[in-house]
C-alpha cells in the first residue's frame, strides 16, 4: 500500500465525516426549532395566569372547559 493511496483514502473519509456533521447540526436545528414550538404551544394552552407549572398537579386545560 503506498503513501499516496493512504492518504487519499483518509481525505475521502475526513470528507464524508464532514457531511456527516453538517447532517447532525440540521437535524439538531430542526430538532430544537420543534421543541421550542412545542413548548410554545403548550404555554399557549396551559397560561391562563391562574395555574401552576406541574401539568400533573394543575391540569389547567382541564379548568377551562
Amino acid at each position: 500500500m503506498s503513501k499516496d493511496y493512504t492518504h487519499i483514502k483518509a481525505n475521502g473519509i475526513r470528507n464524508e465525516l464532514k457531511e456527516i456533521r453538517k447532517a447532525v447540526d440540521k437535524l439538531t436545528a430542526a430538532i430544537i426549532e420543534i421543541h421550542i414550538a412545542q413548548t410554545n404551544k403548550h404555554n399557549e394552552d396551559y397560561d391562563d395566569g391562574t395555574c401552576c407549572s406541574d401539568d400533573e398537579l394543575c391540569k389547567c386545560k382541564d379548568k377551562k372547559e
